[in-house]
């Protein structure tokens, strides 16, 4: 056998292994590209969840909502079409008042969202371990409603969902639908009780 064969056998060899292996390498960067910005609009989330609680535990009358959106370190537009209901403006997305609703009231579950709606946030109350103003949380309100002036629920929990699109076709054929909701909360305890 000569030195020539052996090589004309070798390079069919390569482009065959080129050929099974390439599919899969793709497949991995387009996952890279998408987990990649996944991660970042969770970065996003987290942060307006934690601008959120720290507005709400400034005084009672501070608007949640507005330092959820306006978080100046997030990518997340302060408009209506993203926040869709608990936007600017909008009767959900104000939350200056213990009575008034604050956030989505069902939790930024799935079907939350409408229309070209990607961000949504919900605030509630929790009773803290400690019994007074200190301790983690152990019971919760339900959404939708900041502490109550004078009750026994002195921390806060803001909760801030993203609905994330797969930009590639690598994850929407993981996850079903191409969907994730990504959720980032925040606790924190009330300063002006």
């Amino acid at each position: 056998m000569s030195f020539l064969t052996l090589r004309r056998g070798q390079s069919g060899q390569a482009l065959v292994e080129f050929c099974l292996l390439t599919p899969v390498l793709l497949l991995f960067v387009l996952l890279t590209v998408d987990v990649g910005r996944a991660y970042f609009q969770a970065v996003d989330a987290a942060g307006a969840a934690r601008a959120g609680a720290r507005m709400g535990i400034i005084s009672d009358t501070s608007d949640i909502g507005s330092a959820v959106r306006a978080e100046p370190n997030t990518g997340i537009p302060d408009t209506v079409a993203a926040w869709g209901a608990e936007g600017p403006g909008q009767a959900n997305g104000v939350c200056t008042s213990a009575g008034a609703t604050c956030g989505d009231v069902s939790g930024c579950t799935a079907g939350a969202f409408s229309g070209t709606q990607y961000a949504c946030f919900s605030v509630r109350a929790c009773q803290l371990s400690g019994g007074g103003d200190i301790g983690s949380c152990m019971s919760y309100g339900p959404w939708g409603m900041r502490p109550q002036d004078g009750s026994s629920t002195h921390g806060l929990q803001v909760l801030v969902v993203i609905k994330f699109s797969a930009v590639t076709p690598a994850l929407s054929v993981i996850v079903p639908g191409g969907l994730l909701y990504l959720h980032q909360s925040a606790i924190a305890e009330e300063l002006y009780f």
